[in-house]
């Protein structure tokens, strides 16, 4: 993988400084080191759970809720069905925001679904970056709910309460 792809995630999730991270991926490799060591130094341990991705779907409702999550090496290996599933549950039950590297388009074999980019800004995620390998296209995608759906201007008390009415008018 591209270093410069670690260096992302990691970045993700320093900003969002989480106390609790879940992985899903095939191993769980020291991916948040220098994150972990500087909440220790700070004398605030971050929890961090790690799931295989064969057993995700069944695992993660048992663990309960997550500050921030992390997928990689997943997605393309289930389903469409079930990783849409996954998705759904990091997105609706168990995280707050997470990112996901996704290897986008059908050039990727022994994949056992292959994925396009509105495939996964169906689900409300948003590109953070594209990293390009012999293989074809990296893309590291994330899910924020602090961030998922601006509010319109027109969702505003100063455009639909009009206070300067009260009073005059009956309704």
């Amino acid at each position: 993988m591209s270093p410069q792809f670690w260096f992302d995630i990691e970045t993700l999730i320093s900003e969002s400084r989480p106390d609790s991270v879940l992985l899903v991926s095939t191993t769980a490799d020291n991916i948040l080191g220098d994150y972990l060591a500087q909440r220790r130094l700070l004398g605030r341990p971050c929890r961090v759970e790690f799931v295989h991705r064969d057993q995700a779907l069944e695992a993660i409702p048992k663990l309960g809720r997550f500050d921030a999550g992390i997928v990689v090496d997943t997605l393309e290996f289930l389903d469409k069905r079930h990783a849409g599933q996954l998705i759904a549950r990091l997105r609706d039950l168990h995280t707050s925001r997470f990112c996901a590297l996704v290897p986008i388009g059908d050039g990727w074999e022994g994949r056992v679904s292959h994925w396009r980019s509105a495939d996964l800004l169906s689900y409300g995620m948003k590109l953070v970056n594209d990293y390009q390998t012999d293989r074809g296209i990296l893309q590291l995608y994330k899910y924020d709910i602090a961030s998922y759906k601006n509010t319109p201007d027109w969702l505003n008390p100063r455009n639909w309460a009009n206070p300067e009415l009260w009073n005059k008018y009956r309704w």
